[in-house]
């Protein structure tokens, strides 16, 4: 067997090449050494049988180039030396594997020389790969990875540890991740080697995993998210069986530092909150900026300023969401109660409002720290949000019983907050998670409060498809609105160049992130599906249903199709599906539901195909402006109530989402999708066999009438007496139907009242009788 020609090409270029030229050929090497994979990988044995090929000799030429290039004084060298053995590893299998034991040596002796950080960089990947790959070869281990295993890890420990001079670390960002990431990978394989240097690990890590603004280096996102994950995973040091006990005290130690920040982030505020689990809020010196942390060994840095708490709270809230989506070694016992507990404490911090459920403010408080607080209680809540989402997906179908606090505290954080996009796509992402576990068992009250969820998903949706404008952003009233309710004057001396449209207003008006847009996306199908339509308003469903046609979501259309809105009159509205079909012809899931599913005739319309999903959009997007308005509304028409007035039609009473249509609308050939749909005679015949039965009154009124008919039956054959025969054939005034909107008990007063005149008519033929005899 010839050799391959890239393995010549490679051993000829790496003696004829200067050490300084080879960085810039690493590439071209690399791709040669990809390519030589089955003599690299062969067996020694199977290369001494051929004793014609020069394969052997050109792979023992390669290794000796490596190693004299990895024990060299120039550092290019060692560099191209690292790609190289990189490649080897990937390729050359068990046979290569079992020759790099000179390779460890020389690669942990580049992270203790001066090298430049490139070079560490590969080093620690090119190690981590090799310590990968030994796993599972138990010889190989004691040989190789047990020995030279802690030299690896006090250099990757002094690589991201921070001077003790008290000056910044010279080491840049994307070494420590990598230092980081490798030490994760190591932690999870070799657990026992790794237990002596847990307890440095989790000091040094300390500085990154929830750091602040005021710390003297800046920690990005994906440094924050691999030191928090190997932060967790030290567990797996544990001796013994005691890995749960040592992540169950992490847990702990992490909910008892975020109580602790709180107590300094929220000294403006006097709270509501009563704990649950025993904790005691600190006494917190006010004279003082807010400050925390310690150089203790249990202890996470110091810092100061209200700023850097928030920022240490979030950390630390984040922190404890990493701790329910990293895995375990073993069982563990997650407390959900002092999860639950922290973020009531939390959720109950709310911006201040003019209500009577405002918070309280601390007098003693400057008005400015009170200002920053509200800058920063947003990203808080979002963190708490977060760490709702994680318990979810981590305890699945056994979170069921908390999804009614986690809905409460969730829109209760929505509702201060849902001017924030951040605030509303996390509030998106939750409540997706709570719909699809306990959705369909929601009580009304719970329902109604998760109108302004709904009106806040359909308008970020009409945003992103561009039919509904960014004036009004933090979904508060209408402007307009405000001015025709309480009738303000609008100063004369304005700007000018405001009434002009910019010119990219209009594009800018309907930007909305691609992560929010999905959020929105995903959860209106479950406005449909996993809510009881009898408790969503009309104008819920209605701007549901609008929302998804004009955004062809087709999840939410086929919801639509599938879970018909239903009025408390009985009163059945038309589906969307010629909406569904016109949008996805073509589609064989909508042509399955086409041919299965049979529209009402009474939601037909000669004019339907005319009417515009956008007509009336503006005001079901607009909410009311003031409390004391809806207050006032409601009294007036409890009042209306009171007074015995006539009911009016609800599409006459109260424009719905639905925009029900009424007689004179469909005389004058008005062209709208969405009126309901009066049953018919027969099926209001059915409907009031089936809904209407008789009560214990009412049969009880039967089986006397007949009673009295028999007796009187009886004396009128026996005596012949014209009254009494008179009397019997009277006829009995009928039994009136109670209306379909009356309630049983108006249907059993009425059978009282024919019961009574029954006894009072036998009363009077008794008298008489009794007349008739003396």
């Amino acid at each position: 067997m010839s050799a391959p020609p890239e393995l010549r090409v490679l051993c000829r270029r790496l003696a004829a090449t200067p050490v300084d030229d080879l960085p810039r050929l690493c590439s071209v090497l690399v791709d040669h050494v990809l390519r030589c994979g089955a003599p690299l990988s062969s067996a020694a044995e199977a290369k001494g049988k051929d004793k014609l090929s020069e394969t052997p000799v050109l792979v023992h030429r390669l290794k000796t180039h490596i190693n004299t290039l990895l024990a060299g004084k120039n550092p290019s060298g060692r560099f191209a030396a690292i790609s190289l053995i990189k490649a080897v590893i990937d390729v050359g299998g068990w046979e290569c594997l079992r020759a790099s034991a000179p390779w460890i040596r020389g690669l942990i002796s580049v992270l203790q020389k001066p090298d430049p950080f490139a070079s560490k960089e590969l080093a620690i990947v090119t190690l981590t790969r090799i310590y990968s790959l030994l796993q599972g070869y138990q010889t190989l281990i004691r040989e190789m990875a047990t020995p030279t295993l802690p030299d690896h890890v006090k250099a990757c420990i002094q690589l991201i540890k921070a001077p003790a001079s008290g000056k910044p670390l010279k080491t840049p960002v994307s070494l420590i991740d990598t230092v980081i990431c490798s030490l994760a990978k190591i932690v999870s394989l070799y657990p026992t080697t790794m237990r002596p240097f847990a307890a440095e690990i989790r000091s040094v890590l300390k500085a990154y995993v929830a750091p602040t603004s005021a710390d003297s280096a800046i920690v990005p996102r994906g440094l924050r998210e691999s030191s928090r994950r190997l932060y967790i995973l030290l567990h797996y040091t544990a001796p013994k069986n005691g890995s749960g006990t040592d992540w169950a005290r992490s847990v702990g130690g992490s909910i008892t530092h975020c109580h602790a920040t709180a107590d300094q982030v929220f000294r403006a505020v006097v709270e509501s909150w009563q704990s649950t689990t025993g904790h005691r809020a600190q006494t917190v010196r006010l004279e003082a900026d807010p400050a925390g942390g310690g150089d203790a060994a249990d202890e996470f840095p110091p810092w100061t300023g209200l700023e850097a708490g928030a920022d240490r709270l979030v950390g630390l809230l984040e922190l404890l969401s990493e701790y329910l989506k990293a895995p375990t070694k073993t069982a563990v016992a997650i407390p959900v109660g002092e999860l639950l507990d922290l973020t009531s404490r939390i959720t109950l911090v709310t911006l201040p409002t003019s209500g009577a459920d405002s918070v309280e403010l601390n007098p003693a408080i400057g008005r400015d720290e009170k200002a920053e607080l509200w800058s920063v209680l947003p990203e808080i809540h979002t963190a708490a949000l977060r760490l709702h989402t994680s318990i979810i997906r981590r305890l699945q179908n056994n979170a069921l019983p908390l999804s009614t606090d986690l809905l409460d505290q969730m829109v209760r954080v929505f509702n201060s907050s849902r001017h924030i996009p951040s605030v509303r796509e996390t509030t998106y992402v939750l409540a997706n998670e709570i719909l699809l576990l306990s959705g369909p068992t929601l009580l009304k009250l719970t329902v109604n409060s998760l109108t302004s969820v709904i009106q806040s998903c359909c308008k970020d949706i009409l945003r992103a498809a561009g039919h509904a404008d960014d004036n009004n952003n933090n979904n508060n009233s209408n402007p307009s609105s405000a001015t025709s309710i309480k009738q303000k004057t609008t100063p004369v001396n304005g700007n000018a160049d405001a009434f002009l449209t910019a010119p990219g207003a209009s594009a800018a008006s309907t930007s909305v992130r691609a992560s929010h847009k999905a959020a929105a996306d995903a959860l209106l199908p479950l406005f449909l599906s996993h809510l009881p339509q009898r408790h969503l308003s009309p104008d819920a469903r209605g701007l549901a249903d609008r929302t998804a046609i004009l955004s062809n979501n087709k999840a939410a259309m086929l919801a639509s199709c599938l879970y018909p809105y239903r009025d408390s009159r009985g009163r059945f509205y038309p589906s969307i599906l010629p909406f569904l079909v016109r949008q996805f012809p073509h589609d064989q899931g909508v042509e399955v539901l086409r041919t299965n599913l049979r529209t009402a005739q009474q939601g037909h319309h000669p004019h339907q195909a005319s009417w515009d999903p956008r007509e009336g959009l503006d005001e079901l997007l607009l909410e009311h402006v003031a409390e004391d308005m809806e207050a006032d509304d409601a009294a007036t028409a409890m009042d209306t109530a009171e007074d015995g007035g006539e009911q009016h039609d609800l599409a006459e009473t109260k424009p719905s989402g639905w925009l029900m249509q009424t007689v004179k609308d469909t005389a004058a050939g008005v062209a709208n999708q969405f009126f309901a749909v009066e049953p018919t005679a027969a099926e209001a015949e059915v409907e009031n066999a089936e809904g209407t039965s008789l009560t214990p009154l009412k049969r009880k009124g039967e089986l006397i009438e007949a009673a009295n008919a028999k007796r009187r039956a009886e004396k009128k054959a026996a005596r012949e007496i014209p009254i009494m025969a008179k009397a019997a054939e009277q006829p009995v005034a009928p039994v009136e139907e109670a209306d379909e909107g009356e309630s049983d008990s108006e249907s059993d007063a009425g059978s009282i009242q024919i019961d009574m005149t029954m006894d009072d008519e036998d009363d009077e033929d008794e008298e008489e009788e009794e007349g008739d005899d003396e």
